[in-house]
């Protein structure tokens, strides 16, 4: 067999280096350097979050996050579950924590405030089936006083705040094919322990709709952004399995977060937005990849069981594992 020459050699030294870079790029590409962009809290479902520097992890979220939902009576005696998109008034009352005193407080755009222990005792409180999406669990009302403020910031009607008392009352079950396998609970979350988003889709949102597209009707617990230039394109979350966070927290991302109308939410004035072009049609022209949905698909569903563990902005994000498909949404009643 003849020798190669020269040029030979550093041809198919060139091809085995183009290739080889080109396997990288792909590796890379979905495989990302990413960091923890921005933490989203929500002690009560529905009102806007805060956004601290860190959170600590609990058994069914970030702690204290959704563990107080708001709700009106029904004639049949059930209650109804404050939501954002039948409440967008919600979004103007603003959440603060005194972490010294383990107080939360509630903020209105006009008159007083109202404040309440972050883990209240449940002494004496009357205990109530709160079903939240087919997925029921005992609360605790938080009594006359809650009642009466969050009744004035819904209109006049009747609203009585519930508290979810993990060592009470438990958590509520994860139902269809939201589950991480592992009999996760989760509090007053939608459907998971955590929701997260990438900055990158959100920027791509925002082209597609002509305009920023703010993240708070978005709702994460955690925004994830690129660690270096280039280093994230959108929507490659929607393969994401697993994630680490800080080098020792994993999360497991089961499902899609599929949108409703509270993407349509002006979080300055707590109303609806209206004309053409809205965010809601907008994502729908071209996210609405989930087989097992109509509704488009932003960000994913997570879980953790990483009790105790702390995630601060800035931690480094590791994507360490891919589905090959994009996961089915599947929870009963929600399409």
């Amino acid at each position: 067999m003849a020798a190669l020459n020269s040029h030979e050699i550093a041809l198919a030294l060139t091809c085995v280096c183009v290739t080889v870079w080109l396997r990288w790029r792909h590796w890379r590409s979905q495989h990302p350097r990413l960091k923890v962009e921005k933490l989203f809290l929500y002690p009560i479902k529905g009102l806007r979050p805060l956004t601290p520097d860190t959170l600590e992890l609990g058994r069914h979220g970030f702690r204290f996050d959704r563990r107080f939902v708001l709700v009106s009576p029904e004639k049949d005696g059930s209650h109804e579950c404050h939501l954002a998109a039948k409440y967008p008034s919600h979004a103007v009352l603003r959440q603060s924590i005194d972490f010294d005193s383990q107080t939360l407080t509630i903020t209105p755009p006009s008159g007083p405030a109202f404040s309440i222990a972050l883990e209240p005792s449940t002494a004496g409180r009357t205990k109530r089936v709160v079903d939240l999406h087919r997925s029921p669990v005992e609360a605790f009302d938080m009594g006359d006083e809650a009642a009466e403020f969050f009744t004035r910031h819904s209109d006049g009607k009747e609203t009585r705040l519930m508290y979810l008392d993990e060592k009470e009352s438990g958590a509520r079950k994860v139902l269809g094919r939201i589950s991480d396998g592992k009999d996760s609970g989760i509090a007053f979350q939608d459907c998971a322990s955590y929701m997260i988003a990438s900055s990158a889709s959100l920027g791509a949102f925002s082209q597609a709709l002509g305009r920023e597209m703010p993240i708070l009707p978005l709702r994460p617990n955690i925004l994830v952004g690129r660690a270096s230039k280039g280093g994230l394109k959108p929507w490659v979350e929607d393969f994401w399995a697993e994630l680490r966070v800080g080098g020792s927290t994993t999360f497991r991302l089961t499902a899609n977060c599929v949108r409703c109308i509270s993407l349509n939410i002006d979080y300055d004035t707590g109303k609806r937005l209206e004309g053409k072009g809205l965010p809601l049609q907008t994502l729908a022209k071209d996210r609405r990849v989930d087989s097992g949905t109509y509704s488009p698909v932003f960000g994913r569903y997570a879980f953790s069981h990483d009790v105790g563990h702390a995630v601060s902005v800035g931690d480094k994000v590791e994507v360490t594992k891919l589905n090959k498909e994009r996961t089915v949404f599947g929870w009963p009643g929600m399409a």
